[in-house]
């Protein structure tokens, strides 16, 4: 699970009144006034990995679309209702084999997300960065996707590591 929090404190209406009468003695008042407004956390929860083993290769390359594909990653991010996510991705790596280096798959991901867990209704994010709002029940779904560019792999291990970045904005 990929958490990414973000704390936004606003104190505002900040009202000091202070008056001093002259009748029997000295009488003194202080009013403050403050609210604050705390935006809740973000919470992304894997609720699908992205499966690249069982989807057809063709002509050397691996598709999997985040629209379409069975095989395509999911997410659910749990934030503030009609709060604006920034969403951050790395869009293209090239991955080496792990052992002996020789191989190299060229990946590209693609993202696309949704209000609701419908993946065909979903929109596409294929910049590598997008902003979206959080749906009226406080939840944003998110598909992965990836091109995977396999002409060049050699047999063995290849690891990586996707990483997503989440911000309220």
């Amino acid at each position: 699970m990929i958490r990414f929090f973000t704390l936004l404190l606003v104190f505002s209406c900040f009202l000091v009144k202070i008056s001093f009468g002259q009748a029997n003695g000295r009488v003194t008042s202080l009013n403050v006034r403050a609210t604050a407004t705390v935006t809740d956390n973000l919470n992304m929860l894997t609720i699908r990995n992205i499966d690249l083993v069982n989807p057809p290769v063709m002509q050397g390359t691996l598709e999997v679309s985040p629209i379409t594909s069975e095989f395509a990653g999911m997410f659910k991010i749990m934030g503030s209702p009609g709060a604006r996510v920034r969403i951050t991705y790395l869009q293209n790596e090239v991955i080496r084999e792990y052992e002996e280096g020789i191989g190299e798959v060229s990946a590209e991901y693609i993202l696309s997300a949704a209000f609701n867990d419908l993946q065909f209704q979903s929109a596409l994010l294929d910049v590598g960065e997008g902003v979206f709002p959080i749906g009226p029940d406080g939840e944003l779904y998110v598909w992965l996707g990836a091109n995977l560019d396999l002409t060049k792999a050699t047999p063995g291990v290849y690891l990586s590591e996707f990483i997503i970045e989440l911000e309220y904005i």
